[in-house]
């Protein structure tokens, strides 16, 4: 069987964000609940625009745009942004998509909102990591809010092997792995059997990268964050109503800063 290395937009992004992601149950309800808890922990009001960084797919894109908000979305992803160019067609709602890298933001001043979601934080070294949450402050208005869902690093996942039939093949999904010393969750490898093509498909050095995440404390992240000029700072431990005060022992955690 042919063996094969592709790259993470060539590939691996539809395979993880699109296919895979499909398959989860559940899925659909859970980004109703995630999106509720963005509009109302960020103070949202129909009308209000609200920027959503690193935005895959578009799931939570066209959620936001179907209560009622002004969604800008984008993600380092071009194969990404066309799935969600579609799927915000498809669903009948307008969204300004386009490939960007969250390390580049440029809007000044202009929303009332903004969410990195997914645990798609912390992707660079400190200083670009820094840069992300400077521009994400840049972009929003006096009195903005930014949203931040990331892992618990002191409450990870029980990350275990996994194999998944997805379409015309079969994924199997390595654990990740956490390199202490640095505080980076490593990228899990993976690879995919191409029935259909009778071929093998790992991932390439690109594709690895992309999964690595620099995981921050609580007390690192509320550094970071005040660094930038954010003032008021809150920590919440799951990203869903009711609202619930962050612990050790929490899934998720979830911070919100206000310019």
């Amino acid at each position: 069987m042919e063996t094969v290395e592709k790259g993470w937009d060539e590939f691996w992004a539809e395979l993880f964000r699109v296919k895979h992601r499909s398959t989860i149950p559940g899925i659909q309800q859970y980004d109703n609940l995630v999106v509720d808890f963005c509009i109302e922990t960020l103070k949202l009001q129909e009308g209000d625009e609200i920027l959503d960084i690193a935005c895959g797919a578009g799931d939570h894109s066209i959620k936001f745009a179907q209560k009622g908000l002004q969604v800008t979305g984008f993600d380092i992803s071009q194969t990404l942004i066309a799935v969600a160019d579609k799927k915000a067609s498809d669903a009948g709602v307008e969204v300004n998509l386009f490939r960007g890298d969250m390390r580049e933001i440029n809007f000044v001043k202009r929303f009332s909102g903004a969410v990195i979601l997914s645990h798609s934080f912390g992707f660079f070294n400190h200083e670009e990591n820094l840069r992300v949450l400077e521009g994400s402050f840049n972009a929003l208005i006096d009195g903005g809010r930014l949203l931040l869902d990331l892992m618990n690093p002191y409450n990870l996942p029980k990350f275990q092997k996994t194999w998944s039939k997805i379409e015309n093949g079969y994924l199997l999904s390595e654990p990740h792995s956490l390199d202490a010393p640095s505080g980076v969750l490593k990228g899990r490898p993976a690879l995919f059997v191409d029935s259909e093509k009778a071929r093998i498909i790992l991932m390439d050095q690109d594709a690895m990268s992309n999964n690595d995440i620099r995981m921050y404390t609580a007390l690192e992240i509320r550094a970071m964050l005040e660094d930038v000029g954010f003032k008021r700072i809150e920590l919440f431990g799951q990203n869903k109503l009711p609202k619930m005060p962050y612990s050790a022992n929490c899934e998720r955690m979830v911070v919100i800063a206000e310019k």
